[in-house]
């Protein structure tokens, strides 16, 4: 579902990036990042308090007395924070699908390196898992030279 969601975040990103007078009024990308972040935190808001409103009291009050928990929740924001600013910069320069692939050979990368950090096994679910994502990654890199459209001959 996140995955969904953010396909369609990088296409109408794309689709700003690209809408003339529009593009000149929001200035940077980093601007039109901070945009679409704000609109939406402010859009969940309504879909956060119907399912964990019930919690606020006991995560405030954890806020304040537990440290760590705080200054883990402000490294992730801020690492969340960059790497999709970044991400909406590369989109500038490339296209939805590109960055949707690359973000799913990234996600590949990761589960195949944490798991030899981590020294955890690679049966072969995981391993078939991740043979599926690097072939569609690498399929998608070189389908244009695959199946080149057919030259028309004039006559």
């Amino acid at each position: 579902l996140a995955n969904c969601f953010a396909a369609v975040k990088g296409n109408e990103n794309k689709k700003l990036m690209e809408t003339e007078g529009l593009k000149d009024r929001i200035g940077s990308v980093g601007n039109q990042f901070c945009i679409t972040s704000i609109m939406g935190f402010l859009l969940s808001i309504p879909f956060v308090m119907l399912r964990e409103g019930s919690k606020l009291g006991s995560f405030v009050e954890a806020l304040k007395t537990v440290p760590a928990l705080r200054s883990n929740m402000i490294a992730s924001a801020l690492w969340f924070y960059g790497y999709n600013e970044i991400s909406t910069m590369t989109l500038k320069k490339t296209n939805a699908v590109t960055q949707s692939v690359a973000n799913t050979a990234k996600r590949v990368i990761v589960i195949i390196g944490v798991a030899l950090v981590l020294g955890e096994s690679l049966d072969f679910m995981k391993l078939l898992g991740c043979g599926i994502g690097i072939g569609g990654v690498f399929l998608y890199s070189i389908i244009d030279n695959l199946v080149k459209p057919k030259e028309v001959k004039e006559e």
